[in-house]
């Protein structure tokens, strides 16, 4: 079988001798060219099978040319009853077994040059997989008498071609096809003949093969007559070879002392030297070289032996490597790995060279291995150390770079750099004009002001500025840059880093844009200036970036312009009052499905089928839209990208979307929050108004009588000034103070009818600065009445020089008219009367106001449900009087609460806080 890559490099020398496996013939040299009479099939089979077989246990590679009657499958179940492993060899290719018709006659015809370059092919490809030559067996049964000539010198042509090669040649002949004629050709034209004839063998030799007995004993006879005469010669010089001996010492010694420098310096660098022999198979290897591939240096160098210690992986490519070598008679480099014993790798580096020594047959290559383990794993830790400050160069984005202060010339620019500045490393270092232009026009004279000064002052330098790239985007770069300088102090380069900060910037300006939209917000600007004010603070950011802001009708189906400053008016005209839905583009299908929908390009996605004409028109081609969602989950409109060429979001482009979306969404959900509470407001005012009518509408009687005292004094002052003045004395002064009270008792019916109207009037809340004091007793007149009807006194305790408060009048004329009568309603059951107290006074800032009965009083587990809407201790009371109350105070600033007597009635108190007490 194949011993793969050792034979290869360890040819046999022609003198070595190889069993032929024919007991008659013994063992041959390679180069050997015989032939064998056949008279049977069995003759043929058992000789040519051993044969074969002995090549195949030796490492040869086989060739069996069958003709027929003989065939492939006959020949090869012959060969399997003596070769246990003959599949084994088939699947290596150590074997072929091939009819004549397919090896000689090719195209039907005979040709001397194409077979004999076959069987060299054979030896060629043979050599270069290992085996130690190439053994051939070939059957002329096929031969007809017209091709008997060319073949004859086929055979002559052969004995040259076999000669100094690695190649074994038996020819079979069948003797019923020879006649005495062919015999004597046959014989003439292959260096022996053998002939198995009935069971037995008989060698014929040559004519020539005789004659170089003969000579052979004509020259032993002649050789012992030389040598007699030699010894004489040799005696008479055995003085001058002693001198010559003592030179040759003294050369070897000097050689040994070179040996061992070399074998120093090949210890110290890690290399050594071989020589090989391609011929002849010998291999020389120096100690070193031993050492390298771990042998013992007692051991002989094999190509086995090297192919032992090749990696696996590398096998194929030394046999690639040293094959084209031998067939191109060239020199060869190249790097593989050796696997030892205990399973460690080395790498070594083999170079060789080859020396024909001026003979064509006799190839070898001298060379050298070096042991190149060392400076692999310096190298991969180099790659590895290199590749962890790409990656983190990548992740920074941060670039690398030398330049040279003359010329300011590029020495080196990282990956990372050329990715940042948007150069292409394929097309070389760009010079310092181009990449002076690359920097924006705005910031080329800092950027080269500060380079100069750094150059003047030898310093370092540090810079911030803007680089336009061939695109339009605009990138922001931070660049470091120190000196570098030589032995003699003069300044030759700068080292340094360029960071692109763009990411950060544009943080920082979506921040700072987030706090300014946060501000109009804060301060209730205009819904439609806050979207716009967003939109512009997006688009700023990128370079080509068209943004919108659709919001949602109230029908939850059509869509609205919210905000659009970039885009052509006619196509926000165009998309205004569309309809959402599952294919309506990117905003309406975005609100549609409640989740981001991103278009890459507008002109094939199936999302755009309808609306694809109106965005062609105007150029755009990718949209990217986010719904603005209530808390609830309900769509409030979407917020959109525009770019006018296909592109997918990055992620600062997300980033910035997402910001965006939310501050979008919570300027539309405060202007509906502001919404719902002005509807609140309204629908509490409107219900204070009925709370003011039922109570006024309770207090008909009493208000009737208030209005009837003033009315009646009025008419009984207008008798008596009539009286007077009919008099036959008129008395003017009687009957000018009795106008006067006329005057007095109108003015207050009129002040009791102004009040009364104040309170059943609907109109918008006006807050203004108010006397409190004033307004209680303004309320005590009204309900004074009432109080009377049941035998109730009104007391007033009211501090004097009381701060105004900043108020809305009807609001609290209402708060004084609820906790007034709650006061009386408490006390109308009690017998014996009761008493109504109203206190105002001022209290580290706040105004303090109770209103105090000496009713029943209240259970404590009633304290907090007065004041829980529809909650009522009355009969036919409403449960709104104290709710409604309780948010006018607090609506004011104040807080409004409760405390009992303990049996003794109740005491409402309220707080106007300090902050509104102070504008009076």
């Amino acid at each position: 079988m194949s011993l793969g890559m050792s034979e290869m490099l360890m040819p046999v020398g022609m003198s070595e001798m190889r069993k032929t496996g024919v007991e008659v013939v013994g063992d041959m040299p390679w180069g050997t060219h015989f032939c064998l009479f056949y008279e049977t099939r069995a003759d043929l089979l058992e000789t040519v099978v051993c044969y074969c077989k002995a090549g195949l246990e030796n490492q040869e590679f086989c060739l069996w040319v069958v003709a027929e009657p003989l065939t492939v499958a006959e020949a090869r179940q012959a060969l399997r009853l003596a070769v246990p492993d003959l599949d084994q060899y088939l699947a290596d290719r150590s074997l072929e077994i091939v009819t004549a018709r397919d090896w000689y006659l090719q195209d039907g015809v005979f040709d001397l040059n194409r077979v004999i370059s076959g069987w060299s092919a054979k030896l060629a490809s043979a050599s270069a997989r290992g085996y130690a030559g190439v053994r051939v067996t070939g059957d002329t049964a096929w031969l007809e008498k017209r091709d008997w000539k060319d073949f004859c010198e086929y055979e002559e042509s052969l004995n040259h071609a076999v000669a100094h090669q690695r190649l074994a040649v038996l020819c079979t002949y069948p003797l019923a096809a020879c006649g005495a004629a062919e015999i004597l050709d046959v014989v003439r034209t292959h260096q022996f003949a053998v002939t198995k004839r009935r069971g037995s063998w008989d060698v014929i030799e040559t004519a020539g093969h005789k004659q170089a007995k003969a000579e052979i004993k004509r020259l032993n006879e002649e050789l012992e007559q030389r040598v007699v005469e030699r010894t004489r010669q040799l005696t008479s010089l055995n003085s001058e070879l002693t001198k010559e001996v003592l030179q040759r010492q003294r050369a070897e010694e000097a050689l040994l002392r070179s040996e061992a420098y070399l074998a120093e310096a090949q210890r110290v660098s890690h290399t050594g030297s071989f020589g090989w022999s391609v011929s002849s198979g010998h291999i020389v290897w120096s100690d070193e070289t031993f050492r390298i591939f771990e042998y013992d240096p007692a051991s002989k160098p094999t190509i086995q032996a090297i192919v032992q210690r090749t990696h696996p992986e590398d096998l194929a490519l030394v046999q690639e490597m040293l094959g084209q070598a031998i067939g191109d008679r060239t020199a060869f480099d190249f790097e593989h790995r050796l696997l030892l014993p205990d399973g460690s790798l080395k790498y070594v580096r083999v170079v060789g060279y080859p020396s024909t020594n001026d003979e064509p047959d006799n190839l070898e290559f001298v060379g050298a291995v070096t042991d190149i383990t060392e400076s692999k794993r310096v190298e991969e830790s180099l790659r590895r150390i290199e590749g962890y400050l790409a990656e983190a160069q990548r992740l920074t984005h941060t670039g690398s770079w030398v330049w040279r202060v003359p010329g300011r010339e590029a020495l080196y620019l990282s990956e990372e750099w050329y990715r940042v500045y948007g150069f292409d490393p394929e097309a070389g270092m760009p010079s310092y004009e181009e990449r002076l232009e690359r920097m924006h026009p705005e910031d080329r004279s800092l950027g080269q002001a500060t380079i100069d000064r750094a150059i003047r002052e030898k310093s370092d330098y540090e810079l911030e500025f803007r680089i336009l790239l061939p695109s339009g985007a605009v990138r922001y770069i931070h660049t470091v840059g120190h000196p570098v300088l030589n032995a003699s102090g003069d300044l030759v380069e700068f080292v340094g880093s360029s960071i692109d900060v763009t990411e950060r910037k544009r943080a920082e300006a979506l921040r700072d844009g987030e706090s300014h939209i946060l501000e109009m917000i804060a301060r209730d600007a205009r819904l439609e200036e806050i979207l716009d004010s967003l939109v512009r603070v997006v688009e700023a950011q990128f370079a080509g970036l068209l943004c919108s802001v659709l919001l949602l009708d109230e029908d939850g189906q059509h869509v609205r312009h919210g905000a659009a400053p970039s885009l052509p008016e006619s196509y926000i005209k165009a998309i205004d009052g569309l309809c959402i839905g599952p294919k309506a583009g990117s905003c309406g299908t975005a609100m549609y499905r409640r989740e981001p929908v991103v278009v890459t390009d507008i002109l094939e996605d199936p999302l755009w089928e309808a609306y694809r004409g109106v965005a062609e028109a105007y150029g755009l081609r990718a949209c990217w839209s986010t719904p603005i969602l209530a808390p609830s989950g309900k769509a409030l409109g979407s917020f959109a990208m525009y770019y006018c060429e296909p592109r997918s979001p990055g992620p600062a482009e997300t980033r910035a979307l997402e910001m965006a979306t939310h501050l979008a969404g919570i300027a539309i959900e405060r202007r509906m929050a502001r919404a719902e509470r002005e509807r609140l407001r309204q629908a509490q005012a409107d219900l204070a108004h009925i709370n003011r009518v039922t109570t006024m509408g309770e207090l008909t009687a009493s208000l009737a009588h208030e209005i009837k005292q003033p009315i009646t004094a009025a008419m009984t002052d207008a008798k008596t000034c009539r009286l007077w003045l009919e008099r036959d004395t008129p008395d003017v002064e009687e009957a000018r103070e009795a106008a006067s009270r006329i005057v007095k008792d109108v003015k207050r019916a009129s002040d009791i009818i102004s009040s009364i109207s104040l309170l059943f009037k609907k109109d918008a809340l006006q807050r203004d600065f108010l006397d409190v004091n004033e307004l209680i007793r303004e309320m005590i007149v009204l309900l004074r009445s009432e109080a009377n009807r049941y035998k109730l006194s009104i007391r007033t305790e009211l501090a004097e020089d009381l701060p105004r408060v900043m108020a809305d009048r009807v609001q609290l004329q209402q708060v004084f008219m609820n906790l007034m009568l709650n006061g009386i309603d408490a006390m109308k059951g009690r017998a014996g009367g009761g008493e109504l107290t109203i206190k105002s006074e001022s209290d580290e800032g706040q105004l303090l106001i109770s209103v105090s009965d000496t009713g029943v009083g209240l259970p404590p587990e009633q304290a907090d449900q007065i004041f829980r809407a529809f909650f009522t201790t009355k009969d036919n009371g409403t449960g709104m009087g104290l709710p409604i109350t309780r948010s006018i105070i607090e609506s004011h600033g104040g807080r409004l609460w409760v405390t009992d007597t303990s049996g003794q009635g109740a005491t409402f108190q309220f707080t106007l806080p300090a902050m509104v007490a102070a504008h009076a």
